[in-house]
């Protein structure tokens, strides 16, 4: 069963971070008004390029954390030896990393073109290959963590303190 916990973390981790790929890569091609734009200096200028990114990874995060929770916690009845795959998940979420960053390396070079964009826009957009921002890598992981703590807690808090037995605590005298 253990087994089976893994692997569908590992899975899990996987499809969770090429769907916040997707979705975030939506949500960068959304146009917003122009006024809000021209108060921030442009569409390309660094204030909107940052703002859009960090909006884009707090969303990624919330469905990261949501996403990760679901996947880590124990399923089934409480015991000691149920515990969270947060390590597993993040291995999916890192195996995703590898493959979306392949894949943009590889989209990359076959579609040459200069990119006259600055450096922070490269490294933030979440639709120029090959890092596909970087803030969206960071928030996915920081949430799965997150969750796996949280879900480690719960679980610790549900179980109660560790009870020992009388022979760890030497309580017991032998005859």
């Amino acid at each position: 069963m253990r087994s089976v916990r893994r692997v569908g973390a590992v899975f899990s981790g996987l499809l969770l971070y090429s769907s916040v790929m997707g979705i975030s890569s939506f949500l960068a091609r959304l146009q917003l008004p122009g006024k809000i734009y021209a108060s921030l200096g442009g569409r390309n200028s660094m204030v909107s390029v940052i703002l859009e990114a960090l909006i884009i990874a707090m969303l990624a995060a919330l469905l990261s954390l949501a996403w990760g929770y679901i996947t880590v916690v124990p399923r089934g009845p409480l015991r000691r030896g149920h515990r969270p795959t947060t390590s597993w998940c993040v291995g999916g979420v890192t195996v995703g990393w590898l493959a979306w960053t392949i894949y943009g390396a590889i989209y990359f070079s076959l579609n040459p073109r200069s990119y006259g964009q600055p450096l922070y826009a490269l490294l933030l957009s979440s639709t120029v290959p090959p890092l596909w921002g970087v803030l969206n890598v960071v928030a996915v992981l920081a949430a799965v963590l997150l969750a796996g703590h949280w879900a480690t807690r719960s679980r610790d808090a549900a179980l109660g303190p560790v009870r020992r037995s009388a022979r760890r605590d030497g309580s017991m005298t032998s005859m």
